[in-house]
């Protein structure tokens, strides 16, 4: 079977290598054989390869955030999932043609979810609905500032909170993204500027925002300091300028502001089962009411990877590199 893997950190495209390796076989009673059909290429991916991100001992040589497949084989104790049916991996190594899961690693989805949404549901949107919801009380009619408003978490943001009456601020760095993002439900478009606490006050009025999301890192992390309220939390997932945080003790000191970081992978890890179950259950349905629509910016085969990821890099932002295995 196919299989990305590379040996030292680099360039994505320059580093990573398609091989043949032996297929997974069921060897025991809870285990599930998932032959993998398509995988989206998210940023964390990126900077995986690139040496940001740790690498996990326990992929091995394989890598890969997030795929889909069909149910080819089940052990004896499996109840959950049969073959034939379409599940996503909760594993960080799924840029193989074939996973061997526990019966735990893996969360069956409802058949009208199509590939290209199932290959995207595990991490942008999760993350994003966790993110509302873990951290502070959010409440119809209350505001969330994020930047970074149309990368794939930003945009599933919009959709969630929307759905739940919670009005958004989104931060872009180009004019020309916030006609798509307003059609999408987003209630503000700002393009991020030194003024952005002063504009953002001027929308809101008197409605101190109680949380921010910040994906950028850098200034933008301060400017989004500045625009919340009093002991509001701001919660950090990324650092998309490749720069650490900059901040003003003092928006922290005398406004008691909050500062979380966030990572999926570690809650995924810790989470009780019940709890990622009713996680995926809750995107699933939101899936199943039109969320989620995936904005493919380009389909690969895994034997061109090396292209896949270049484009990945280039079109950063601006929709999904979807890479299939047929």
């Amino acid at each position: 079977m196919k299989q990305v893997q590379f040996e030292k950190p680099g360039r994505p495209g320059d580093v990573a290598i398609c091989v043949d390796v032996p297929d997974p076989v069921i060897s025991s009673a809870d285990q599930v054989l998932v032959r993998v059909d398509a995988f989206p290429i998210n940023p964390a991916d990126l900077l995986l390869f690139r040496g940001v991100y740790p690498r996990n001992p326990a992929n091995g040589d394989a890598l890969g955030n997030e795929a889909t497949g069909i149910v080819e084989a089940v052990g004896a104790n499996v109840r959950s999932v049969a073959p034939g049916d379409r599940v996503i991996s909760l594993r960080t190594n799924n840029w193989r043609e074939r996973l061997s899961l526990k019966e735990t690693e893996l969360i069956k989805l409802a058949p009208e979810i199509g590939m290209e949404t199932a290959a995207i549901l595990k991490v942008n949107p999760a993350t994003a609905l966790l993110m509302l919801k873990s951290f502070t009380d959010l409440s119809p009619g209350d505001w969330v500032i994020q930047n970074a408003a149309n990368s794939a978490v930003g945009r599933a943001v919009i959709e969630i909170a929307g759905r739940q009456g919670i009005r958004t601020l989104n931060v872009v760095r180009r004019e020309n993204l916030a006609d798509d993002l307003r059609a999408l439900g987003g209630d503000h478009v700002i393009v991020e500027s030194d003024d952005l606490a002063e504009r953002v006050a001027a929308i809101t009025g008197q409605s101190g925002l109680k949380l921010g999301i910040d994906a950028v890192g850098g200034a933008a992390t301060g400017r989004l300091a500045q625009a919340l309220g009093p002991a509001a939390m701001l919660v950090v997932y990324g650092a998309m300028s490749g720069q650490a945080m900059q901040a003003d003790a003092g928006q922290f000191v005398f406004k008691d502001l909050r500062l979380r970081g966030f990572w999926l992978t570690k809650f995924l890890a810790e989470a009780p089962r019940q709890t990622v179950i009713s996680l995926y259950e809750t995107l699933s349905d939101l899936a199943l009411d039109g969320a989620f629509k995936p904005e493919i910016s380009g389909r690969f085969n895994v034997s061109n990877i090396q292209a896949a990821l270049n484009h990945a890099e280039e079109t950063m932002g601006r929709g999904k590199t979807l890479v299939t295995f047929d």
